[in-house]
């Protein structure tokens, strides 16, 4: 072969080499996009989010919605390019969208349907109740128990478990935002797959700022109503510093739990402590004979089930300190039943 034709035949291999990758390129990034598009899609449908469509071109994802704020969409575009493989996602369209705080607009106000979960937690001064639908027991017992750890207790579950109300992801990331949540007072939480409305009182900037950081991971829309609690503006008085180190709470016998009388001791005191800016200690006790190697676990068990129920009720965590004291310090003689029974317990020491 001459000398030409050897270099026309290695520009056409070269041409044919080319179109084979650009034909096997463009081939994997429809097969890549054809993998994405559905799992794109369920993300947003488990999120809560309806009627927004999510097309790729490759690794690249276009959401179109229809009627949606531009918060949801923009909580949208964030959740798709948390996915693995996606490289970003845009907004390519949001058809039908009112127009934010347009006096005329005359779009209808997006409704939850019959089939979708809600949440509702209002807090009283009976305590609180615990309203709306979902879908699972599982998913109303554990409501209920961050509701209480939350919000405080007692609380009136009067939720409704309906095997027809859809499954949706939201339900769970709220019941898990609620259980790293710091504690509320005087609170209300409204929740449906539109959204998060909640209010109520804090202790400080910090536990706003951490309760905020928790609801963000819902991805759901969020109005926050919080507000922190304003700093003490008078200490306490000897009297009502008395009335708190003079407090000592009962436990029966192997027990580790408050019964009512014991909270009922609490509620007269934390609005003592909620005016202080002083530390407290909380000290568990036991009686003997009790094995030494359980000692400390078991009266310091006593001190944090004091400790947790005043922090549900408001009293910041950062200025309780728990000890467990073991058997020292006994008030009376542990030779008898009765005075077994009163070495049983907790005590608080303002400081």
């Amino acid at each position: 072969m001459s000398n030409a034709g050897r270099k026309a035949a290695i520009a056409i291999t070269g041409i044919l080499l080319g179109t084979t990758l650009i034909g096997g390129s463009l081939v994997g990034q429809e097969l890549l996009a054809r993998t994405l598009e559905p799992k794109a899609a369920k993300e947003i449908a488990d999120a809560g989010f309806t009627n927004i469509d999510v097309k790729f071109k490759g690794r690249e994802a276009y959401l179109t919605g229809h009627g949606k704020t531009e918060r949801e969409m923009e909580r949208a575009c964030k959740l798709v390019e948390s996915m693995k493989g996606v490289r970003w996602a845009r907004i390519e369209g949001n058809t039908d969208a009112p127009a934010t705080g347009d006096p005329t607009d005359t779009t209808s106000p997006q409704v939850v349907g019959e089939n979708e979960p809600t949440v509702s937690i209002k807090q009283g001064t009976e305590g609180v109740v615990l309203t709306g639908r979902v879908s699972t027991q599982e998913e109303a017992d554990n409501l209920v128990a961050e509701a209480e750890r939350v919000f405080g207790s007692p609380v009136d579950n009067q939720l409704v478990v309906n095997p027809d109300v859809d499954s949706q992801v939201w339900v769970t990331d709220l019941t898990h935002a609620l259980s790293v949540s710091p504690p509320i007072t005087g609170g209300s939480l409204e929740a449906n797959s539109l959204g998060i409305t909640l209010g109520g009182e804090v202790a400080n900037d910090t536990d706003a700022a951490a309760l905020s950081s928790a609801m963000d991971t819902v991805h759901l829309p969020f109005t926050n109503g919080i507000t922190v609690a304003q700093a003490p503006t008078a200490e306490l008085t000897d009297d009502e510093i008395a009335t708190i180190n003079n407090t000592v709470i009962g436990f029966s016998m192997k027990s580790y739990e408050l019964d009512t009388t014991a909270q009922q001791q609490l509620d007269k005191v934390v609005p003592l402590l909620n005016k202080s800016t002083k530390n407290l200690t909380i000290r568990g006790y036991l009686s003997s004979p009790h094995q030494e190697q359980n000692q400390a676990r078991d009266s310091k068990a006593r001190a944090q089930a004091v400790a947790d129920y005043l922090i549900s009720k408001g009293v910041p965590s950062s200025r309780i300190i728990v000890e467990g004291r073991g058997t020292a310090d006994p008030i009376a003689s542990n030779d008898t039943a009765a005075g077994r029974v009163a070495n049983q317990r907790a005590t608080l020491t303002l400081s």
